[in-house]
């Protein structure tokens, strides 16, 4: 079993290190760490296997790794992964839990069986995922504010995500839900929509609705949106094809309702974002 230390992973006097992971290709076998971290999936999905059990992620989830977890990624069907990873020094989460003074919260987070997830809207990812952004440029500059700031993104993460007792007790995706949201990232499946979800349940319209509300934190409308956008979004970063195929082959027949939900969820339009891309990799 391979076990990292904060003495070699973390800076001493930063107290945490995020870095992005694009790909579950780079990502550690099954591993610990006498630290904690935190995650982002901000695209793509993946079995996230920890103390062995299964949690099934997908864009927004923002998981708690406490240091008696062992854990691993896996890939979802043929799909990838993107997310942030944030170790953090033990002497920070201590910090952190002696300010909020709250034994029976600090309780439930650190003694669940598996670690606590937290779903976070696309709004709410994008600006927690600026605020590290803003904490690694301080880092190189400043560092003194740098850490005053890290301290005050911490207390955020855990007051406004972390802070109900159902979210310390995350329950474990039932297996039927878990196969039906997997079989749904094929681009067949996820093209028939929300029919095809319902029959690979093989449970009642309402008893979907309220398990994804449940287990998920979102609609299955929401959830096949988040699907096929995410698959537009991959698109449009890696191939030519035009707006109107990629909406196509992302599963919308509509290409006004694509541009409408397209720019709602990521805050731009199609083109926008690939020539954004462009623009950066060539700063790079």
């Amino acid at each position: 079993m391979i076990k990292y230390s904060e003495v070699s992973h973390i800076d001493s006097e930063l107290l945490a290190d995020p870095f992005w992971i694009d790909s579950l290709s780079k990502v550690s076998p099954e591993h610990t760490h006498d630290f904690y971290e935190f995650f982002i999936v901000s695209e793509g999905s993946c079995k996230h296997i920890v103390n062995g059990q299964t949690q099934l992620l997908g864009p927004g989830c923002l998981v708690f790794i406490r240091p008696q977890d062992t854990h691993k990624y896996e890939r979802n069907e043929d799909g990838d992964c993107c997310f942030l990873n944030i170790p953090c020094r033990i002497s920070l989460i201590t910090e952190a839990f002696a300010y909020l003074n709250e034994v029976d919260y600090t309780d439930g987070l650190l003694n669940a069986p598996i670690p606590p997830i937290a779903m976070l809207s696309q709004l709410e990812m994008d600006g927690l995922i600026r605020h590290f952004d803003r904490f690694r440029m301080l880092s190189s500059t400043n560092r003194a504010r740098a850490r005053i700031y890290l301290k005050g993104i911490l207390i955020d993460i855990l007051t406004q995500y972390f802070s109900t007792s159902e979210t310390a007790r995350q329950p474990e995706i039932p297996l039927w839900l878990e196969y039906a949201v997997s079989k749904m990232q094929s681009k067949e499946n996820l093209n028939g929509g929300l029919p095809v979800l319902y029959k690979l349940s093989g449970r009642s319209v309402g008893h979907v609705n309220r398990a994804f509300r449940q287990y998920l934190q979102q609609t299955p409308t929401e959830y096949i949106n988040r699907l096929k956008l995410n698959t537009a979004r991959n698109l449009l970063l890696t191939t030519e094809l035009r707006v109107i195929e990629i909406a196509l082959e992302s599963g919308f027949e509509n290409v006004s309702h694509f541009y409408h939900q397209f720019k709602k969820f990521y805050h731009q339009a199609p083109l926008d974002l690939r020539k954004n891309s462009h623009v950066n990799r060539f700063l790079q």
